[in-house]
């Protein structure tokens, strides 16, 4: 355990739950849904921050540990597959960032700079690599400065940007103009259809926006009383969550159409049509800029955590030597500085690569299906531990446990089938997305998932080898 500065509270965990999971990215997708969007959050919801936030706050609170996933994982399965999943989760984060990174960084510069320079590859890749390696100095002085920096972000990235477009959307309203889209004739149907295809294609993505919760749990031996702390952290994110997605969704349908609202772009879209409206061209300005904090608040919540779990697994699994310097802490700030450069040039050589493809927009859905899967890999092997967990070691304290004999199991059985669905979708490209070679496509997708479960195969192989030497 790590001294009392750098201990977590409540408000510390619902601020990273926040910040690792919330995006206003994600409410466009939705929000095209019109009326019947309410009803895909609350199923959203149900089938992945249920499962996940009740199946990681009984895990936490049993295991406490540094380590989250693997260390549950491994209680169930061993040391091996816990090692895969780490492997599998950190290589997810690696790709993960650069494509939040660009993600922000386009965000900014897209409305503060001039359209040309949004563009540029090397400006976007070099400022998303900078960004990186600030928030990686930031946050190599302990979880206290992490702390304040997901605060700031959560503030400026989610809540006032919220409250911003919800200020825009009433204002709309009472100053007569109507509201774009119909959720008040007889004919608005709140209920989805999920006859279509694309529409089901959609409604798993916002089950995934969900995702994210367990990033606490990694750091659950880290606050000041996981027993307690823990379940109240995620019972208090996961209102907030759904709450905020909800009232976006309809403030930006009160806006703008939902039939127009484009699924990548459509904040920006909705916000800069309401404001040349209302005669205030600067709130996209505002807007573009709290896209971007909310992006590096999402980066930054995630930039500590799985080295944790990697470090705690390498340790118990004895896949590295004890003084290895990757899992050596730093002797003032007690944090993983080395592995946490190591972290920083893979992703400084993502944010390069990720820009040699003709096609940026072709490219990133194969990065974020290449992330999807090795981020799953690891949700599978969770609720599938929970589940032996559940049934084999009900001799460890829990204090908080799902209450009763069936429920438990349905609850972890949805999620298990949740992230199933989510990963068969990945062979159906989203609309928008010129298909290419549809093997190809699957190879990158799936390609990356096999190489990190081998090259967690074969360091534990070495390790074990080593290991019986020494003996």
């Amino acid at each position: 355990m790590s001294d009392n500065k750098n201990l977590m509270g409540t408000k510390d965990a619902v601020f990273m739950a926040v910040a690792a999971v919330l995006a206003l990215r994600s409410v466009p997708m939705v929000a095209g849904y019109g009326p019947s969007a309410i009803a895909i959050w609350i199923i959203a919801a149900l089938f992945m921050i249920l499962p996940l936030s009740m199946v990681c706050g009984e895990l936490a609170t049993g295991w406490p540990h540094d380590g989250g996933i693997f260390v549950w994982v491994k209680e169930a399965f061993g040391a091996r597959v816990g090692w895969v999943s780490t492997v599998c989760f950190l290589f997810s984060c690696v790709v993960f960032f650069p494509l939040m990174l660009q993600f922000g960084f386009a965000a900014v510069s897209g409305n503060i700079m001039s359209a040309k320079i949004a563009d540029n590859k090397v400006f976007v890749g070099v400022g998303s690599a900078v960004i990186f390696w600030i928030l990686t100095l930031i946050n190599m002085r302990g979880l206290k400065f992490t702390n304040i920096v997901n605060s700031l972000s959560v503030y400026l990235g989610i809540f006032i940007p919220s409250a911003v477009i919800a200020v825009i959307a009433i204002y709309w309203v009472i100053s007569g103009h109507p509201m774009q889209t119909d959720y008040v004739s007889q004919s608005a149907s709140f209920i989805p259809d999920f006859s279509k295809l694309s529409n089901i294609v959609l409604a798993s993505s916002a089950m995934f926006a969900f995702a994210g919760l367990e990033v606490t749990g990694m750091v659950a031996g880290r606050m000041k009383n996981p027993q307690r702390d823990f379940p109240r952290s995620m019972i208090i994110a996961s209102i907030l969550i759904v709450g905020i997605y909800i009232l976006a969704t309809i403030a930006i349908n009160t806006i703008y159409p939902a039939s127009k609202l484009n699924v990548v772009s459509g904040i920006s879209q909705s916000i800069e049509f309401a404001s040349n409206t209302l005669g205030m061209p600067w709130l996209s300005d505002v807007i573009g800029g709290c896209l971007f904090f909310g992006a590096v608040g999402q980066i930054n919540s995630w930039l500590v955590g799985p080295i944790y779990m990697f470090q705690e697994a390498a340790t118990e699994a004895k896949i590295l030597k004890p003084n290895s310097m990757v899992v050596k802490m730093h002797p003032v700030h007690d944090t993983p500085h080395i592995a946490m450069i190591v972290q920083a040039i893979l992703v400084t050589v993502m944010c390069f690569s990720s820009f040699l493809s003709d096609s940026l927009e072709g490219a990133y859905w194969i990065l974020s299906a290449m992330t999807t899967v090795c981020y799953f890999i690891p949700y599978l092997l969770l609720f599938s531990a929970y589940i032996v967990l559940r049934k084999t070691r009900m001799d460890v304290h829990r204090a908080f446990k799902i209450p009763g004999n069936i429920t438990p199991y349905v609850i972890a059985m949805m999620g298990l089938v949740s992230i199933l669905f989510a990963i068969a979708i990945l062979f159906i490209p989203p609309d928008g997305i010129a298909p290419g070679n549809f093997w190809l496509d699957k190879a990158q997708i799936f390609g990356g998932a096999i190489v990190a479960i081998i090259f967690a195969l074969v360091l534990y192989s070495r390790g074990q080898k080593r290991n019986h030497a020494e003996v």
